[in-house]
């Protein structure tokens, strides 16, 4: 009879499944496209609002939301790096434990990561991290539509 550890499904990955990998992560940058719209919006908005409606309360809310764009566009950043090293890696999957290593090396090499403190994480777990980095990307997307439209409302609502 097969154990518990048996029935569950291999970690071994192949092409098909990495380059899948990176075409889930090309989304990230049409969320960014969004969000980068949202806060050339949001800044011209309080812009406007600081000059013609004089709202102090809208200013700092645009001010917010374009802090939060620029959160997205760091998690944007970090999703397209991760993205293009998936592609290195599905290009070179018959070689992947020695990819994964020397890419370890690199990465520590220009002080991205610190292997003291991190050993050799397997391909499942780099791809976890990396749907860690895209739901926090979709997080502060979804937060900076709701701060647009809040602000958007309560201008209405004050000016209506």
């Amino acid at each position: 009879m097969l154990s518990s550890n048996e029935t569950k499904s291999p970690k071994i990955t192949n092409q098909t499944a990495l380059v899948t990998f990176c075409s889930l992560l090309a989304i990230s940058k049409q969320f960014y496209i969004f969000s980068l719209a949202i806060t050339i919006i949001t800044l011209s908005f309080g812009l406007i609002a600081s000059w013609w409606i004089g709202s102090l309360l809208c200013v700092i809310g645009c001010l917010i939301g374009f802090g939060i764009g620029l959160i997205n566009k760091y998690y944007a950043l970090r999703i397209e790096f991760d993205k293009k090293l998936f592609e290195y890696l599905a290009i070179n999957v018959d070689l992947l434990p020695n990819k994964l290593i020397e890419l370890d090396e690199a990465l520590q090499q220009l002080n991205l990561i610190n292997t003291n403190q991190f050993p050799t994480r397997s391909i499942i777990e780099r791809q976890k991290g990396t749907i860690k980095l895209l739901k926090k990307q979709i997080f502060w997307f979804i937060l900076q539509i709701l701060l647009l439209v809040g602000i958007l409302i309560s201008g209405m609502i004050r000016f209506g």
